[in-house]
């Protein structure tokens, strides 16, 4: 793997936090390049930040790769039940993983995974649900290599 630390966010005022949503644009800017159509808000990198920054470890939890001080790549999760009609089960929604281009193929992010799969799997939850941008392979593949398994489809109609 490379230098990089793997860092959990416990407190909203963690000052690493500040270079999260440059990060932020990236990913949605890459998503978008794989054929993502929903387009991030202004300011929407910072709105994420912010509501992570409120709810850190009581609603979800950021995972930070950082290296000499510097964020190269982040996950992020959250807990949720499953409706009643499922059995209203424990689920991890894994909602986002980014990782600087430099540091791709290093070990970050199956650092990063590792680290909020534990945080899942001590918080009891039955199943871990992500979400995959549809052309991008890569990152089909690194879900695969985890264990999940497609299960739906979602398609998007433009209003």
């Amino acid at each position: 793997m490379s230098k990089a630390r793997i860092h959990i966010v416990t407190d909203g005022q963690d000052p690493l936090l500040d270079q999260v949503p440059p990060l932020f644009d990236d990913l949605h800017s890459s998503m978008s390049g794989h054929g993502m159509h929903a387009t991030l808000a202004p300011d929407g990198a910072r709105i994420w930040t912010e509501g992570v920054r409120r709810g850190v470890e009581r609603f979800g939890r950021l995972v930070l790769a950082e290296q000499d001080g510097v964020v190269v790549g982040f996950t992020y999760g959250v807990v949720k039940l499953a409706p009643d009609y499922l059995g209203g089960a424990l689920l991890g929604h894994w909602t986002h993983l980014y990782v600087v281009p430099d540091q791709r193929r290093s070990g970050v992010a199956q650092a990063l995974t590792t680290a909020l799969h534990d945080w899942f799997d001590r918080k009891g939850v039955k199943a871990t649900e992500c979400e995959v941008v549809h052309e991008n392979l890569l990152s089909q593949r690194f879900v695969r290599s985890l264990g999940y398994r497609p299960e739906l489809f979602r398609f998007r109609r433009p209003a």
